[in-house]
């Protein structure tokens, strides 16, 4: 059994850039509307946003178990159990060839009903999201690489 958590640093981190945003919106707000009550309600709310979404929605652990079942666990309660045979893993979406440098999404798409779906892994350390997308299969490390032949003028 392989189990990933959420990393302190990297929440953390998230929470400064909430501050960031905060700021950045109280004083957009502030200047908008001269009034000083709803720059600091906006800024409020904003903070709050992020903390939910770092502390709560972010804040994941995923396992891995030897019978080849996904677990992602929130605050200790199982939120979501996945076959991994059942789905397709990539960290690409499948509408999408690209992908951001700070996206640490890992996309599946069900066999039988060709869903896709994705589980944000922002919290993780970054070599545990390159593990992670290895031991799914999402990267095809000893694939042959394509040639392309061009032609020549």
């Amino acid at each position: 059994m392989k189990e990933y958590k959420s990393k302190l640093t990297t929440m953390i981190f998230q929470s400064l850039l909430g501050l960031a945003a905060m700021w950045f919106v109280y004083n957009l707000v502030g200047r908008l509307t001269h009034s000083f009550l709803f720059a600091v309600i906006a800024g409020i709310v904003i903070f709050v946003f992020f903390l939910y979404k770092v502390f709560y929605m972010d804040f994941i652990t995923i396992i891995l178990t030897e019978d080849k079942k996904l677990l992602i666990k929130r605050l200790g309660k199982i939120i979501k159990a996945l076959s991994i045979d059942s789905y397709i893993w990539s960290e690409y979406s499948k509408y999408s060839n690209t992908k951001d440098a700070d996206d640490q999404d890992i996309y599946y798409v069900n066999k039988e009903s060709g869903q896709e779906a994705s589980i944000d892994c922002t919290n993780l350390s970054s070599d545990d999201y390159e593990e992670l997308l290895t031991i799914l299969g999402a990267k095809n490390q000893d694939a042959e690489p394509v040639k392309v032949e061009t032609i020549k003028k």
